[in-house]
């Protein structure tokens, strides 16, 4: 293989990476590239292989002809140890039935056998210490493998997508299995993790569909989330006391799973853990758990038989599921927090009572709860979640207290009913789409407190004719104010709300202005003579003259917020006159909205 081609290997490996890996993991990738390419110009080819010549005087498998069915690779070439198979070696070799390599082979590079969809059988030798990234992704006919004591990690999608493989011996020398190590491995029926291995990355046994029991010792102590995600056949696994947290969506989807017990040194379970256990009857959770995300346990017989004891669903101070109550619900004082999703979507319930008790409500909490017409928050909670109440399109009336810092992303999108909201002065953001599809809304005042206005926080709230932001605001999003045409931004001449303003093309009008709109003269009136100045200082300015109004009758001859006194502000002025003049007591938002 020529130079260019590994590194063209090289760079697609790191490209194909940066998807699918943290920064971590795709540094280690790009150095294990970097070592490739430390290999010198000298390469050859032996029988259907290329290799090179390491700075080391060792030589690195990089290729082999793609229609090779059966190959042996040599202990050495020309007197020099084989130690190494490259990067994409034999990637997408999918004639490839049977691979034999040698003791002298102490390293296996990311993606080495990729594709080889035809390979049914590899034995790693016992100097290898890792199983790479994608090592034997998509091996699709391999069957069996033999992982060596020397193997210390077997990393992100090592075998992910080996739909034959039946059965797996992970060595006690394995610390570590990473993401997606064994994602959709369909015919694995039952797995034995040793006692060495202390971690377990997200979505490692994903889709292994015929997983029908899995060991998991006390040496781990971190399950990733997802872990078992999609394990349908699985009915036996034992959560080792070690574990403190459970990620989410670790179990969701397990449909043959009838009972779990949670061990005391769990703390938190996250969001959807068990979602979907269709068999799920018997659940033991103990006094030790004092975080429970959203969804937990939606769609199990569990979660169903204990609506049928008790509309509100509570687990050691935690409301986890409310969704089958209706017309007023009162919270008991005992709840101290509302998991995410505890009244998803919930249309029968009128009104909420939440007790001082209550410190926390989580994502989704009261999305699409399209019955709601009013809740006031206690101050005794700290923080809303996420599309807490997104979708509430009756809600009218919304009291935040002054305890929360941010309004979070999408926390009241699509609440279509809402016609005021009052932001406390101890928030200091407010999240991407916050309020975005509220066309009830027509003036909003961000308080000072505030700092950053995240993208789309108030797109298409097409009701809303004025935002008052302060000059602590520095960061405001992308789309912030889309679809709010007929908007004037009102803020401190020379903040960052009016440079803003001006760079979208939305109106401004300035706070602390003295003037009244259209009135040039401070007659209290607009009439012809205000007319009259606005068109003497467009000439003027026509010609390079000045102007000769002062900058606060240049701020009111600026009807349109446009930041130019121009003849669309002449024809504003005169339209208002002559509707005024006819009797009308039209306000300029009307007459600007023509």
């Amino acid at each position: 293989m020529k130079l260019w081609k590994k590194v063209l290997a090289a760079v697609t490996a790191g490209v194909l990476c940066v998807g699918s890996v943290g920064v971590t993991d795709l540094q280690g990738v790009l150095e294990s590239a970097g070592t490739m390419l430390t290999a010198s110009a000298e390469e050859g080819t032996y029988g259907n292989l290329s290799y090179g010549v390491t700075n080391a005087g060792e030589i690195e498998i990089t290729g082999c002809n793609m229609g090779v069915t059966s190959v042996e690779i040599p202990a050495e070439i020309d007197g020099k140890p084989v130690t190494s198979i490259g990067n994409n070696a034999f990637r997408d070799c999918t004639s490839l039935t049977e691979v034999k390599i040698p003791d002298s082979v102490i390293n296996i590079g990311d993606y080495a056998f990729y594709g080889c969809t035809s390979l049914t059988g590899i034995t790693i030798p016992d100097g290898v210490t890792s199983v790479g990234f994608q090592t034997f992704s998509g091996c699709i006919s391999l069957k069996e493998i033999a992982i060596p004591d020397s193997v210390k990690s077997i990393e992100n999608n090592a075998f992910y997508g080996c739909a034959s493989l039946t059965e797996v011996v992970i060595p006690n020398s394995v610390t570590r299995i990473y993401s997606g190590a064994f994602y959709k491995c369909t015919s694995l029926i039952e797995m034995t993790i040793p006692d060495s291995v202390t971690y377990i990355g997200e979505c490692a046994f994903c889709g292994c569909t015929n997983l029908k029991k899995i060991v998991v010792p006390d040496s781990v102590t971190s399950i990733g989330g997802s872990t078992f995600y999609g394990c349908t056949s699985l009915t036996d696994i034992t959560i080792p006391d070690s574990v403190t947290n459970i990620w989410s969506s670790t179990f969701r989807g397990c449909s043959s799973l009838t009972e779990i017990t949670i061990p005391d040194s769990v703390t938190s379970i996250g969001d959807s853990a068990f979602y979907g256990c269709t068999s799920l009857t018997e659940v033991t959770i103990p006094d030790g758990v004092t975080n429970i995300e959203g969804f937990v346990f939606t769609n199990t017989p569990w979660l169903i038989a204990k609506q049928e004891e008790n509309p509100l669903v509570i687990v050691n101070g935690t409301l986890i599921d409310g969704t089958t109550c209706t017309g007023s619900v009162t919270i008991p004082d005992s709840v101290t927090s509302i998991a995410g999703g505890a009244f998803d979507s919930c249309i029968g319930l009128t009104a909420i009572t939440i007790p001082e008790s209550v410190t926390s409500i989580g994502d989704s909490a009261f999305y699409r709860c399209t019955g709601l017409t009013e809740i006031a928050i206690p101050e005794s909670v700290t923080s809303i979640g996420n599309y807490a109440f997104d979708s509430c399109t009756n809600l009218t009336k919304i009291t935040i207290p002054d305890s929360i810092t941010s309004i979070s992303d999408y926390a009241f999108r699509g609440c279509t009913g809402l016609k005021t909201i009052t932001i406390p002065e101890s928030v200091t953001t407010v999240g991407e789409n916050a309020f975005s599809g509220c066309t009830g809304l027509t003036e909003i005042t961000i308080p000072d407190s505030v700092t950053s206005i995240g993208d789309h926080a108030f797109d298409g709230c097409t009701g809303l004719k004025t935002i008052t932001i302060p000059e602590s605001v520095t960061s405001i999003g992308n789309g912030t104010f889309d679809n709010c045409n007929n908007l004037i931004i009102r803020g401190c001449t020379g903040s960052f709300a009016e440079t803003y303003a001006r760079e979208h093309n939305i109106r401004f009008a300035d706070v602390n202005a003295t003037y009244t709109c259209g009135d040039l003269d401070g007659s209290d009136n607009i009439d012809s003579t205000d007319i009259y100045y606005a068109l003497y200082y467009v000439a003027n300015i026509a010609v390079g003259n000045s102007g000769g109004l002062t900058r606060e009758q240049i701020a009111a001859a600026d009807v349109d917020g446009s930041g130019f006194v121009d003849s669309t502000d002449i024809y504003y002025m005169l339209y208002y006159v002559a509707l005024h003049g006819a009797g009308y007591d039209t306000s300029w938002e009307e007459v600007l909205a023509k």
